[in-house]
């Protein structure tokens, strides 16, 4: 079976750069962007299997970016949100768009096991 492909979308280069990292560690393809207008081209253009992305970021947040992937992608498309604290009608908003929302600091493994479980691969 292909290597999963991830999209991993963070402002904060080094955070990103851990996670892509890490991801490939684990065997899977990995996609970068830096912010929401970057992830909706790439979705368009690489196809990934999910997409791992912080919340607060320029341009495009992550919330408006799942929205518009949520209204131009095929369902399949697997969304992991990653956040810091929140206010209440921002968390709704991302359980409505997102598969998944991760409280930041989250520990790789964590990660690991929430993409595994949402691409259906064996932990």
């Amino acid at each position: 079976m292909p290597a999963k492909t991830i999209l991993v979308v963070d402002d904060h280069a080094p955070t990103r750069e851990a996670y892509v990292a890490f991801l490939m560690d684990c065997g899977y393809r990995v996609l970068q962007a830096a912010h929401g207008g970057e992830a909706i081209l790439h979705v368009h253009r690489y196809h990934p299997d999910l997409v791992l992305m912080d919340i607060n970021m320029p341009v495009l947040d992550g919330i408006e970016t799942a929205e518009s992937l949520r209204a131009h992608v095929p369902a399949a498309l697997r969304i992991v949100a990653l956040t810091g604290c929140e206010s209440q009608v921002r968390r709704e908003r991302m359980h409505a768009v997102c598969d998944y929302v991760l409280q930041k600091p989250c520990a790789p493994e964590l990660i690991s096991l929430r993409i595994q479980s949402l691409l259906g691969l064996a932990a």
